[in-house]
């Protein structure tokens, strides 16, 4: 398995141990994870007070950070 789905912070366990994309709402599997490796939503867990946020509130944090990249330019 690709070591960046693996290192995602979008990434969920599911209880049987596998990988879950919330983005794209597949599991991750190692053919699944060599066509994203170069995934456009990758992002590093996200940590803050000390706490590992969930997926889901890494998964708002990347899109807020992609729509505020498409909103610059000459103004």
């Amino acid at each position: 398995m690709s070591a960046k789905c693996c290192s995602c912070g979008i990434s969920d366990r599911l209880g049987d141990g596998k990988l879950w994309c919330l983005k794209y709402k597949f599991e991750i599997s190692d053919v699944i994870a060599e066509e994203k490796s170069n995934c456009y939503y990758f992002i590093e867990p996200q940590v803050e007070d000390g706490e590992p946020l969930t997926a889901a509130q890494t998964l708002m944090l990347k899109e807020c950070e992609l729509v505020s990249r498409r909103m610059r330019g000459p103004v």
